[in-house]
């Protein structure tokens, strides 16, 4: 299938300051729940590339558990940020399916929800065990799919309920590594072996329930494109059922709300 309209528009959207911002300041404390794992399972080895780095988060984790750290993403601001951010790291623009490393440079690769941004997952897996020597380690995470994500069934539901959830351009699996027949047949298909899967726990705390629909509007690419492809009316609809159903339902107590989102986090050795 043709994925170069959703390719454009990741590239496009995150090469946005703003989008970049709206990412950090909303949509990661949830994503950097999982990093504490993802260190772990590499913890201990030598050079370390962080794929889909983004604004860093992981590669100041990893770098402050020891690891000599590269850093690689496709988006000149986030990697703006990740410079200022860990400067003792090195951080590289490039491609997830052609990256500009040799072969057998890293002991270890880790790519936290990076995966479901990428229009060529089989490719990216192919260079990742391309540069992992052999042996090597790569730990890797996507979000669980809306059947038991309460972040998804909160959005899809209002999307259903509102809106037309086919106005989004084609796109890849977002939630590849929690299918895991799925991940273990692509995983066996790039060279890799004996792949360990864990359920990994996340959350959006929220102060206000009209931040949720804020995460999807300002801070993604993929759900802000299925948004803005909807009438102005259908919208605003969308908007208040999300912020309706998260006040309703999420409520953790001395007003925060906080919507749970869960991720698969797998760990593979390189054949």
């Amino acid at each position: 299938m043709d994925y170069d309209d959703f390719a454009a528009a990741e590239k496009s959207g995150w090469s946005d300051d703003g989008r970049a911002d709206a990412y950090i300041a909303l949509f990661a404390p949830a994503a950097d729940q999982l990093i504490p794992p993802l260190v772990a399972a590499v913890t201990g080895a030598g050079p370390v590339l962080d794929l889909c780095c983004g604004h860093g988060n992981a590669t100041r984790h990893l770098v402050d558990a020891g690891m000599e750290v590269t850093g690689l993403d496709f988006s000149p601001a986030m990697l703006d940020r990740a410079r200022r951010h860990v400067p003792e790291a090195d951080f590289v623009e490039g491609d997830a399916a052609d990256l500009p490393f040799a072969d057998d440079r890293f002991d270890a690769v880790v790519c936290n929800v990076g995966f479901g941004h990428l229009p060529d997952p089989a490719a990216a897996l192919a260079e990742i065990a391309r540069v992992l020597r052999p042996g090597g380690v790569a730990a890797l995470t996507s979000w669980r799919e809306a059947e038991v994500s309460p972040t998804f069934q909160v959005f899809f539901g209002a999307m259903k309920a509102h809106g037309d959830p086919s106005r989004a351009p084609p796109a890849p699996d977002f939630h590849l590594f929690s299918r895991r027949s799925a991940a273990t047949d692509v995983l066996a298909a790039a060279g890799f072996d004996a792949p360990v899967f864990a359920d990994l726990d996340a959350a959006f705390e929220l102060s206000d329930p009209g931040h949720f629909p804020d995460i999807f509007e300002t801070a993604t690419v993929r759900a802000a494109m299925l948004l803005q492809a909807q009438d102005p009316e259908a919208r605003a609809a969308i908007r208040d059922a999300m912020t309706g159903q998260v006040r309703e339902v999420f409520g953790a107590g001395a007003g925060t709300w906080r919507v749970p989102f869960p991720a698969t986090m797998v760990s593979a050795r390189r054949l």
